[in-house]
């Protein structure tokens, strides 16, 4: 199976239809287009002789079928917020697609990698192709974290409560001062604790372009838990192509303020705004070690789908880097 570099002009639709097949969710062609829109126009990769890879620089292939269709499709990147050293990777197939069919797109993502200097190699796999697993871990990769897809109806929901003290507000309409960097700052603080947060914390300005003006972002979706004037707990959802379809981002809680029920009311108050607001399914993901999440979501009626390993292989193993992941 060949591959060649990605067409902006003519593989967006085709892309899109490889992606909703494989994917925890469907996308599209203009979310796909959107989100590119947000990346620099051009790459540049660097390093000084005694640090890290830095900077931002992709490489994206796909494997084109007979009728226009992609059998598969593979990225690497490097981030300015990735952290440094690191660059991610992604290699997805079709159904009809073998496992040593997709090791070309896989190798030739790691020379691009290798060639732009970089430390270690992150991946990511859909769990439910284990053969393709077994044969990244001959080549050196390991498995570093399983994040699971989880689906959600809203349909008939208990009420949702706040703990005593506790406001429920959303970024759009909020008492407390400051919200967008209480939000930014809150954040900060609760991703270390997520099991599969592998990035640097982004800087304020990358943040809110991601989590307030990104593609399908929503002010008034920023659910917000408040004491007080301090933002203490947050779920954020976006929008997608399908009205009735939302994708949760993401849910933090202050350390102070868990093991009081308060991200299961603060979820369950989000997925009554968001059923106001004539959202019907929700979804999102969660690594398969957050277990208090994984409860928290259980609760409310989420079911568990197809989710996907991310792995690491070390490219330039250094007394340095061999703790890191």
């Amino acid at each position: 199976m060949t591959h060649r570099p990605f067409q902006p002009s003519d593989d967006y639709p085709p892309l899109a239809r490889l992606l909703s097949a494989t994917g925890p969710r469907p996308v599209s062609a203009a979310e796909l287009r959107a989100q590119d829109a947000q990346l620099p126009s051009s790459g540049s990769l660097f390093s000084t002789p005694d640090g890290p890879l830095t900077g931002y620089g992709r490489i994206r292939l796909v494997s084109p079928g007979p009728a226009g269709e992609l059998q598969a499709f593979a990225t690497a990147w490097r981030a300015p917020w990735t952290p440094p050293g690191d660059v991610a990777s992604l290699v997805v197939g079709s159904a009809g697609v073998t496992p040593e069919q997709l090791l070309p797109l896989t190798d030739a993502l790691e020379q691009w990698a290798r060639g732009a200097g970089a430390d270690r190699l992150l991946g990511e796999l859909p769990d439910d192709r284990p053969e393709f697993l077994r044969l990244l871990a001959d080549r050196g990769h390991r498995v570093d974290a399983h994040v699971r897809a989880a689906t959600a109806r809203l349909g008939a929901l208990p009420p949702a409560a706040p703990p005593p003290g506790i406001r429920f507000g959303t970024l759009a309409a909020t008492s407390a001062p400051r919200p967008a960097l209480q939000l930014y700052q809150l954040y900060r603080e609760t991703l270390g604790d997520n099991p599969g947060f592998a990035d640097a914390p982004p800087d304020f300005d990358r943040w809110y372009a991601e989590v307030v003006a990104g593609a399908g972002c929503r002010p008034d979706w920023v659910f917000t838990a408040e004491f007080a004037g301090r933002i203490v707990g947050v779920t954020a959802a976006r929008t997608t192509d399908d009205p009735r379809t939302c994708h949760v981002d993401y849910t933090g809680v202050l350390r102070q303020w868990r093991t009081r029920g308060l991200a299961r009311s603060l979820k369950l108050h989000a997925a009554h705004r968001l059923a106001a607001y004539g959202v019907r399914t929700a979804h999102t993901e969660v690594e398969a070690t957050n277990f208090p999440m994984i409860a928290v979501n259980s609760t409310l009626g989420y079911t568990w789908g197809p989710g996907h390993f991310r792995t690491v292989k070390l490219l330039r193993p250094t007394p340095a880097k061999a703790g890191r992941g």
